[in-house]
C-alpha cells in the first residue's frame, strides 16, 4: 500500500469546507495496478474534499488521454478521456460499499487513498469498443493493411444446412425439438 501512499487524502486534520486535490496521471500511476487495463496516458484527476461533521463528499474531475490498441486493426490508438464523479464518505463500525456512489470508512481511519476509485472511473470512462474515428467522409482510419491481414485469416462460417449434415443424430433430434418449440 505504500505505493499508493500519494494519493492518500488525511483528512482528520482538516477543517470543515471544501479541500482541493490535484493529481497528475501517467504510465506509473497505471503500474501501480496489477494486470490494468489501461499501461500510459497523460490525465490530470482534481479531487474536491467536502469535509462536514458526518459525512465526506469527493468531487471527481478527470480529463485526459489514454494510449490503448484499436479493437479493429490492433494499432496504437489515442482515446479522450472525461470524467466527473461523486463519491460520499460516511463512518460506521467497519469498511463497507452499501451502493457504487457511498464508502463507510470505520470511525478510527483518518484517511481516504484515491488511487483505485481515480483508476476505476478512468475505466469506466473509455467507451466499449476501441476504434479508430471516422475521418470527415466516413471513411475507416484504422490501418488497412493489418485490416487486409485480418481478413485472410477471417474464418467464415458455414451455412447451417452444412452443420446439420455433420451434426451428431442425437443433437440433431435435440435441435428439431427446440426448433419446434420456438414456433
Amino acid at each position: 500500500m505504500d505505493r499508493l501512499k500519494n494519493y492518500g487524502i488525511p483528512f482528520k486534520g482538516l477543517k470543515e469546507g471544501k479541500h482541493l486535490f490535484n493529481y497528475e496521471i501517467g504510465a506509473e500511476f497505471f503500474e501501480l495496478f496489477e494486470q490494468p487495463l489501461i499501461e500510459k496516458g497523460e490525465l490530470k484527476a482534481i479531487v474536491e474534499l467536502n469535509k462536514s461533521s458526518a459525512l465526506l463528499t469527493l468531487s471527481f474531475k478527470i480529463e485526459g488521454e489514454v494510449e490503448t490498441v484499436c479493437d479493429n486493426c490492433l494499432e496504437a490508438l489515442t482515446l479522450p478521456v472525461e470524467n466527473e464523479s461523486l463519491m460520499y464518505i460516511k463512518f460506521g463500525e467497519e469498511y463497507d460499499e452499501p451502493t457504487e456512489e457511498i464508502i463507510v470508512l470505520p470511525h478510527e481511519e483518518h484517511e481516504i487513498n484515491v488511487a483505485q476509485l481515480i483508476y476505476e472511473f478512468i475505466c469506466v470512462a473509455l467507451p466499449i469498443r476501441h476504434v479508430h474515428p471516422e475521418d470527415e467522409n466516413g471513411s475507416v482510419t484504422c490501418d488497412s493493411e493489418m485490416l487486409n491481414q485480418l481478413d485472410n485469416y477471417l474464418v467464415e462460417e458455414g451455412t447451417d444446412e452444412k452443420e446439420d449434415d455433420d451434426m451428431d443424430p442425437r443433437w440433431a433430434a435435440l435441435k428439431n425439438l427446440m426448433d419446434k418449440s420456438s414456433k
